[in-house]
């Protein structure tokens, strides 16, 4: 297995010994690492629909003037991840799932991530003629439109899947490494082994946002995204930096994620996992029940953690609503199974499975050990 972070379960087995492991200590040719900066949002007010500080700027046009590529990260696609009418107070929502839809600037339509349902911004207001729409935090097309604003003459890209096709790619990548574009706005896409000579900062716009979730890995992620996203500066020599901005007031959390060690973090969360009885330390099965029909649905996870209850010997967590409680028309019940860590779990579940009937139109889908929670 070849990663740039190890997963917590990876490290424990190194550190039991059962997996051997060989670091590269040092970056090609030497190249130092980036050196971090925390920026508090709290104690600096930025200006109306702005999102990021004259702080951040500043720092940005000294890299600017040093001929340095400069990258502000922020892994959320589109223009607002949300767009409302401040009058009727409603929100445009998938039909077919639980969540708000993107609006994209560049392409004039409200888009759905996960069923691709699309719809366009107009729409008769429930309290007056139309709706006077106000669209509620970034995404990387706001950020692109800010960051012109503040340097017209620059040259400037996005670097995300909505803009990337097979034709643009290469001829993208080969601009950047070629010293072609000066700032870079990226999702979580441009974190992935590229390697780009003349970038030197990069910008974090907002930290907060991936440490949201319902996912127990969350810092885990964020080490590992962060140590990928950091890696892509500095790889010729040269000083860089990596700028992060918050309103977490708790900044040693984004400190040990941030940490040029990694294992700072790690040993801390392997000791959280352990007092909390989470993996490695535990056998974790998710369970989701999906059906068009919601009550129907809910009725046959209540039957089936009954029958759970009396033939598993572990605890049987739910049924509650998926965090996406709705994805293509079809609701989802988890169910969540904690236990030791043995086979006896898997075999005695399987054997349920198998001789349970599960009501028409209703499917089941069993994630051991899973990676996401969302």
């Amino acid at each position: 297995m070849v990663t740039a972070i190890p997963s917590i379960e990876t490290y424990e087995n190194i550190k039991k010994g059962k997996y051997k492991i060989s670091n590269l200590e040092n970056r090609f040719k030497k190249a130092p690492l980036p050196n971090y900066e925390i920026l508090n949002l709290n104690n600096v007010k930025l200006k109306k629909n702005s999102w990021i500080s004259n702080e951040i700027f500043n720092k940005v046009n000294f890299h600017l003037k040093k001929k340095d590529q400069v990258l502000f990260f922020l892994n959320r696609r589109g223009f607002s991840p949300s767009v409302f009418c401040k009058k009727c107070l409603k929100s445009f929502s998938c039909p077919n799932c639980s969540i708000n839809l993107v609006y994209h600037k560049n392409k004039n339509n409200l888009l759905c991530h996960f069923c691709g349902f699309k719809a366009q911004l107009n729409r008769k207001c429930q309290k007056e003629l139309s709706c006077d729409f106000i669209f509620s935090g970034p995404g990387v097309e706001r950020i692109y439109e800010e960051v012109k604003s503040i340097f017209p003459s620059k040259k400037i890209e996005i670097f995300s899947s909505d803009t990337m096709n097979k034709k643009s790619f290469k001829k993208k990548l080969d601009k950047i490494v070629n010293n072609e574009v000066d700032i870079l706005i990226g999702t979580q896409l441009i974190s992935k082994g590229f390697h780009f000579p003349s970038l030197n900062c990069i910008v974090v716009v907002d930290v907060d946002l991936t440490s949201q979730g319902h996912d127990l890995r969350n810092a885990e992620k964020n080490l590992q995204l962060y140590h990928q996203l950091s890696g892509r500066a500095g790889r010729t020599g040269k000083p860089s930096m990596v700028y992060f901005q918050t309103y977490n007031t708790q900044t040693k959390i984004i400190s040990d994620i941030t940490n040029k060690n990694p294992k700072v973090f790690l040993e801390k969360e392997i000791e959280i996992r352990k007092i909390n009885g989470l993996p490695p330390f535990q056998r974790f099965i998710s369970l989701i029940l999906t059906g068009e029909n919601e009550i129907k649905l809910e009725k046959e996870a209540a039957r089936f953690k009954t029958v759970l209850q009396s033939k598993i010997n572990g605890k049987i967590l739910g049924p509650v609503s998926a965090p996406l409680f709705k994805l293509k028309k079809k609701y989802r019940i988890r169910l969540l199974i904690r236990g030791s860590k043995t086979l006896k779990l898997q075999n005695s579940l399987s054997t349920i499975i198998q001789n349970y009937k599960f009501l028409s139109g209703i499917k089941l889908s069993v994630d051991v050990d899973p990676i996401s929670f969302n």
